[in-house]
């Protein structure tokens, strides 16, 4: 059964319901006809019946002086909703634009102990993108071998078809499937000059920068920032290219 609130999604509170259901019962209703059948007041019958009349589900007539309301087929709701939803469709790009142009404000988690690269490997396999580069250090790597024993972080991004880019120390390519590889959808190339093998790893995805210390401090740090992320990932490509490929070339 219809219900007083229940078109409160095409704009029409209880009132304007209880007047709509009157008139759609009836062969036509005046003001003093409606103000029966509802209970609402006659000053207050006039100006929701208007609101009816403008939202096109309901005409009005006059026969002399005295208005006479009735109302339209009500597949009219139908052609609202495609109206609406046209409306909506044909300003969503300008309508995101502005969503996204005022003061953005980071977001920045933490995480520490043991669980922080389990957290960090977890959203790796859920990121909205289908690429993710870092920058990478064997202990980190040994870290995703001790939390991932049975390889589901890697069976999940594969799956996904995510593709990994890689800037490494050259110790990291001691296990055997975070090498480089199409198998693996990981390209991989080493640091051109000597880099700490403690250093914490760093995860350039989506509009996100990530920082991953499992050595001693075991620790991840993320940043939701477009700005910081299209600035380290522009380092990226830098180092990128005149970094060592995997046979020892630039």
């Amino acid at each position: 059964m219809l219900e007083d609130n229940d078109l409160e999604v095409f704009g029409l509170n209880r009132n304007l319901t209880r007047i709509y259901k009157a008139i759609l019962q009836s062969k036509g209703l005046s003001p003093a006809q409606l103000e029966a059948a509802t209970g609402i007041k006659r000053t207050n019958i006039y100006p929701l019946a208007e609101q009816l009349v403008e939202s096109k589900l309901v005409n009005v007539d006059f026969v002399g002086t005295k208005r006479r309301y009735t109302a339209r087929d009500p597949e009219i709701l139908k052609e609202m909703a495609v109206e609406r939803l046209s409306a909506i469709e044909k300003y969503m790009p300008e309508l995101k634009a502005l969503y996204g142009s005022g003061i953005i404000k980071p977001k920045i988690s933490y995480y520490d102990g043991d669980m922080a690269a389990h957290i960090v490997f977890e959203e790796l396999t859920n990121i909205k993108g289908d690429n993710y580069c870092y920058f990478g250090s064997l202990p980190a790597q040994l870290a995703l071998e001790n939390l991932d024993k049975t390889g589901k972080y890697i069976k999940k991004r594969l799956k996904r078809g995510i593709r990994t880019r890689s800037i490494r120390t050259k110790a990291a390519d001691d296990v055997e499937h975070y090498r480089d590889s199409e198998k693996y959808l990981r390209e991989i190339r080493y640091f051109p000059r000597k880099m700490p093998d403690d250093m914490p790893d760093i995860y350039i995805y989506d509009h996100s920068l990530t920082i991953l210390a499992t050595y001693q401090e075991q620790y991840a740090l993320v940043i939701e920032s477009p700005e910081l992320s299209r600035m380290i990932q522009a380092l990226f490509e830098i180092i990128w290219d005149v970094s060592l490929s995997t046979d020892g070339k630039k």
